[in-house]
């Protein structure tokens, strides 16, 4: 019978997972300074939260072709643009494979 309560282990791993998301919250933020200077972290998150990518599947051109893909970005503000590039976000553009 599984346990519900939490060991001494499960709580040191959550905190260390808490105080990493921090961590890398506020060095994500100080980067964006560059690019905004004065960006509050909410909205930093708010801005960043607004650039998505889409997928867009098509089906094949004949009976035998490869099923079609194209990546699309979401209309970007300056600003977002201006993020995007500081904080190296083109490298995690998803890669379409056919």
């Amino acid at each position: 019978m599984p346990s519900r309560y939490w060991t001494d282990s499960k709580i040191r791993v959550h905190a260390f997972y808490c105080m990493l998301g921090i961590s890398l919250l506020q060095y994500v933020h100080r980067q964006a300074q560059v690019a905004w200077a004065g960006i509050s972290m909410e909205h930093l998150l708010e801005e960043l939260r607004q650039i998505q990518e889409f997928v867009l599947l098509y089906p094949p051109q004949g009976d035998k072709g490869p099923n079609r893909v194209a990546t699309v970005l979401s209309k970007q503000t300056l600003p977002q643009l201006a993020l995007a590039k500081t904080l190296g976000l083109e490298q995690l553009r998803i890669t379409p494979r056919g």
